[in-house]
């Protein structure tokens, strides 16, 4: 794991990725369940609760995942999905209380291809991004790329993540994401920010 350095809350957000019903529940998730994979996140959200930090969860609409694989057939492979799919399953999602939560619907792998995520963080002097959700190879990736791209400091949180293919998710750890983010821990995050109050 990565030395993370110091947070500034003010400067942070955290984005979760997918965590919603359609995917979450049904699937076989390695080499972190599912359930704890969103366990991991809740207990991140909930340490930044009304803090200065920023939480934003992302979650993708179903009409148009068919189109993000054109070679299965595209409009045709296209398939009824259940009206709850999208609902978000981070318990601060249906929180009141909480004042730092935004909601972001994507289309593509990536949050922030075709979404306002980036104005989002750049209107409130954002440039950490804490990562968790699934699935590493697919959304958790793309968006680690398009953020470090755009120039901030991405940390990903390697037991807040997880995959259908364990051993992507290992390559992907392994060798992939450490060229553009920071790898930690949820046990690690979680010092960090109690020591940023």
């Amino acid at each position: 794991m990565d030395t993370l350095g110091h947070l500034e809350l003010n400067k942070t957000a955290l984005v979760t990725i997918d965590l919603q019903r359609g995917i979450l529940t049904g699937h076989h998730f390695q080499p972190h369940a599912g359930d704890k994979t969103l366990k991991a996140s809740n207990d991140i959200a909930e340490a930044l609760k009304n803090t200065a930090a920023l939480i934003a969860l992302v979650n993708v609409n179903p009409s148009t995942i068919g189109y993000l694989r054109p070679f299965e057939g595209g409009r045709q492979g296209l398939k009824r999905f259940p009206d709850d799919y999208s609902q978000l399953l981070m318990t601060i999602a249906n929180d009141e209380t909480s004042h730092n939560v935004i909601k972001v619907t994507k289309h593509n792998p990536g949050a922030f291809f075709g979404t306002d995520l980036d104005l989002q963080l750049r209107r409130r002097g954002i440039d950490t991004i804490i990562l968790t959700g699934v699935v590493t190879s697919n959304g958790i990736y793309a968006t680690a790329l398009d953020a470090f791209q755009y120039g901030y400091k991405v940390i990903v949180v390697e037991d807040a993540c997880t995959d259908r293919d364990p051993q992507l998710h290992e390559i992907f750890f392994d060798k992939l994401l450490p060229k553009i983010a920071l790898v930690s821990s949820e046990e690690l995050i979680l010092e960090e920010i109690k020591e940023a109050y």
